[in-house]
């Protein structure tokens, strides 16, 4: 149909369509339907990018997790940019302290892990030790 819009699954992808043609021009955090599951979606070049990272859309950036944007999640998360704070699956690009993921405790400043961080920190009120933006118990 010339006029579909949504995602559709070809060849073991899913892919974005517009139109009833594949937009291979989107990179972008689009909403829809992907195998029965409704959600925000990573588009790559047109296709869903079932990985983990932080994408974009014009509402913000996400934390995407199995390809969906992952709204429960609060810590730190990568993509090639660096590694970013998240609450509730949005980067907050003002948060400065400390957030931990799977990999452990990092010292942030606006929003994103600090690696030429070195030496020590205060926040709230304890003092931490940084070693290359880690914090070291």
């Amino acid at each position: 149909d010339d006029s579909y819009s949504g995602f559709v699954s070809y060849s073991g992808s899913w892919w974005d369509i517009q139109n009833g043609e594949i937009d291979f021009s989107v990179n972008s955090v689009v909403e829809g339907t992907v195998d029965g599951e409704s959600g925000w979606w990573n588009v790559v070049n047109g296709r869903v990018d079932m990985g983990n990272t932080v994408a974009s859309n014009a509402g913000g950036w996400w934390c995407i997790r199995n390809g969906k944007v992952d709204f429960s999640y609060t810590g730190v998360a990568q993509n090639a940019g660096g590694w970013w704070r998240i609450e509730n699956g949005k980067v907050n690009f003002n948060f400065c302290g400390i957030a931990h993921n799977e990999n452990g405790y990092w010292y942030l400043s606006g929003g994103k892990v600090d690696f030429s961080k070195n030496g020590t920190v205060k926040v709230q009120g304890k003092t931490y030790r940084v070693v290359n933006g880690k914090i070291k118990f």
